[in-house]
């Protein structure tokens, strides 16, 4: 469950608004946390789902709290439609449905170490709790969005790459500048990388030597080291950035507006994105995961061997490639094999006079 969460983390829960409440406002909340040693962005991902929990607690009065400012919704109150009524909750919200995903496996996590540790009031069942849920819901599988991106992906590329620099003397053409060139940096960035939004977020001015490397080593998913490419474009367009700037902030992506200087958050590099795909048209779910996936299945399309594909994205093993990459391939290769060696049905009618 935990692997679960942390795989659809990173693309789910940026578009959620920061929860009023906190982990801290359930009882036993924190001493949870402590105890996901996988990561810290685990432990961030379980941290906020169980935000939205306190947040449901609130917002529905399925369990009363102690008086604000600092309720503390008590675990010995609740009872197995927890799970059911948070799942409700959370689609009223209107909340993607991998978003919704997310939360629910926080939640579930929670509960099983809850009961491991004894403090479930008498008579709750977890496995009775996760069987409403699934009664609910019921047992058809629902596809999963994003697999597929939309084809139009690269034009976000030439879309930023189009914008024209405003003169340095315009009201606020500094700043106006550098944020077209940072956008341009990001979505260059994406493209050629395949990158995370989370790892592409983390990048550094010295770890990319304002655009002069082209191998970046970093600490990925699951805490494993591997090697980020940029093509020779992903490079001018970091470097063109780069020396646009006059400071020493040491963030690659970092703001140039409110809080200047501070890292730019995977919500930003979202809002980019969602920027161009919105101007071109593009499915709207389109995210800066999409480059990853479209990247993926271009160069698995194209002959790329399958565990140099591996590789190139991080993946620890080969079979999360294969599974997510090589059926949509297929199809792909089998299409060009039509194109290049069937007939239609008027040529083939002709033939056979």
């Amino acid at each position: 469950m935990a692997n679960t969460l942390k795989s659809k983390s990173s693309q789910s829960m940026p578009l959620a608004s920061a929860p009023t409440f906190t982990v801290a406002d359930l009882e036993y909340g924190e001493q949870f946390i402590a105890t996901i040693a996988s990561s810290p962005k685990t432990a961030d991902a379980y941290r906020y789902g169980l935000g939205q929990l306190a947040e449901f607690f609130a917002a529905t009065k399925y369990l009363p709290g102690n008086k604000p400012p600092a309720p503390k919704y008590a675990i010995a109150r609740l009872n197995d439609t927890v799970l059911l009524k948070f799942y409700e909750w959370l689609t009223k919200q209107k909340y993607a449905q991998t978003t919704c995903d997310n939360y629910l496996a926080a939640v579930k996590r929670f509960l099983i170490w809850l009961d491991a540790n004894d403090r479930l009031p008498s008579g709750f069942q977890v496995g009775k709790a996760v069987n409403r849920l699934k009664a609910a819901r019921g047992t058809r599988r629902v596809a999963k969005a994003g697999r597929e991106p939309d084809p139009g992906v690269p034009n976000m590329v030439t879309y930023y790459d189009a914008i024209p620099l405003p003169a340095l003397d315009e009201k606020r053409g500094k700043i106006k500048r550098l944020e077209i060139l940072r956008a341009r940096a990001i979505v260059h960035t994406l493209y050629a990388s395949a990158g995370r939004v989370s790892e592409v977020a983390s990048l550094t001015r010295e770890m990319v030597l304002d655009g002069r490397k082209s191998e970046i080593r970093i600490t990925g998913k699951g805490n494993k080291d591997r090697i980020m490419l940029l093509t020779a474009d992903a490079q001018r367009a970091i470097a063109a950035y780069c020396r646009e700037r006059d400071d020493d902030y040491p963030g690659l992506f970092v703001s140039h507006g409110r809080d200047v200087g501070k890292t730019l958050g995977r919500g930003t590099l979202w809002s980019v994105v969602k920027k161009a795909a919105k101007a071109l048209g593009l499915f709207k779910g389109t995210s800066p995961h999409a480059f990853r996936h479209f990247r993926a299945q271009q160069l698995l399309h194209e002959g790329m061997d399958l565990d140099v594909l591996q590789a190139y994205l991080g993946h620890a093993d080969i079979s999360t490639t294969r599974r997510i990459y090589a059926p949509y391939t297929a199809v792909e290769k089998v299409r060009d094999q039509l194109e290049t060696f069937g007939r239609s049905a008027r040529d083939a009618a002709n033939d056979a006079r």
